[in-house]
């Protein structure tokens, strides 16, 4: 873990809730990269019924904030162009 990811984590504005799934997110993707597929399968399943006890607002603060420490400082693509369909 590096002292960006360590100082994301430790923002006031964020849950514990919120830390502590981003937290187990790095282990899981650590030991998916180290051969450990039994052990990221089993922590994936356990962060899934985790986030999904969470309030909505806090679902959404620790899946932004486990993408963007997954991409670790590179800038995320930017978003596609969006279709808008009308009536008028």
């Amino acid at each position: 873990m590096s002292i960006t990811e360590i100082d994301t984590l430790s923002r006031p504005n964020k849950t514990g809730a919120v830390s502590m799934y981003c937290m187990a997110s790095l282990v899981a993707d650590e030991a998916s990269r180290n051969g450990f597929k039994d052990l990221a399968t089993s922590l994936e399943s356990a962060l899934s019924s985790f986030l999904s006890g969470l309030p909505r607002d806090e679902q959404h603060h620790a899946l932004r904030l486990s993408y963007e420490m997954a991409l670790g400082g590179d800038e995320p693509a930017p978003p596609r162009l969006r279709l808008i369909y009308s009536r008028d």
